[in-house]
């Protein structure tokens, strides 16, 4: 099947431009210590989820009261946990350099603050990337400790917002939701499956390597017509 070349991708950022895990989880053990909360045990601390819903899958019958707290203790700690050691994945910021360069615009789709989102984005893409949109640019948006905006509503508010033609756009992520996200406002997906997320074979493509995503974004932006690789 021939499709369009591109004018513009939209990126999930922690587990897809960035490797960011290292400082999430440790920043989230600080925030439990803090609160006197002990991980129970076999419970692992999952990546890319919003900051509730990974404190629910952990603590399934914590209160808000403690979510609360436990989400203000990870924000103080996260310039100590989280940005000093986040980096960009291999090629990623050559990535979105040449992007540019063909005219490509680039977005940004994620649950990280934009606080937080913005400062990493600064250090390592400035210039890179045409905007950044979390949930709390949404009309739906309730607080930071209850995030009832889903990875396709951030989509879709990206979209009307640069009028965006989502038959020459591709979306990048790590997570089923980036992937659904994608779907669901009728763009083209790729699974950055070096990421934190898993079960995304129903991607339109897979990336197995941030060199490998580099390939198919190239691919997709340099020719008029790309021959769509069932998966």
């Amino acid at each position: 099947m021939s499709i369009n070349s591109i004018n513009s991708v939209i990126f999930d950022l922690d587990g897809t431009l960035i490797d960011s895990k290292t400082g999430i989880v440790n920043g989230l053990k600080n925030a439990f210590k803090t609160c006197n909360l002990i991980i129970p045990e076999g419970k692992t601390i999952p990546v890319g989820p919003p900051l509730r819903d990974t404190i629910l899958s952990i603590f399934p019958d914590i209160s808000e009261d403690m979510i609360e707290k436990i989400t203000e203790a990870f924000r103080d700690a996260y310039h100590k946990f989280d940005l000093p050691v986040s980096k960009p994945f291999a090629n990623t910021v050559e990535l979105l350099c040449t992007l540019k360069q063909y005219g490509v615009k680039v977005y940004i789709a994620t649950y990280k603050p934009k606080i937080f989102s913005q400062k990493i984005l600064e250090k390592y893409f400035k210039d890179l990337y045409i905007d950044v949109i979390t949930p709390t640019e949404l009309p739906s948006w309730i607080s930071i400790y209850e995030n009832n905006c889903t990875k396709t509503d951030i989509v879709e508010f990206l979209v009307k917002k640069h009028s965006i033609d989502c038959s020459r756009c591709v979306m990048a992520g790590d997570a089923i939701t980036d992937i659904e996200a994608a779907h669901k406002n009728g763009i083209r997906s790729i699974a950055a499956n070096y990421g934190y997320g898993d079960n995304l074979n129903f991607a339109h493509y897979i990336a197995n390597t941030p060199n490998e995503l580099c390939e198919i974004l190239l691919s997709l932006t340099e020719t008029q017509e790309y021959q769509e690789k069932a998966v």
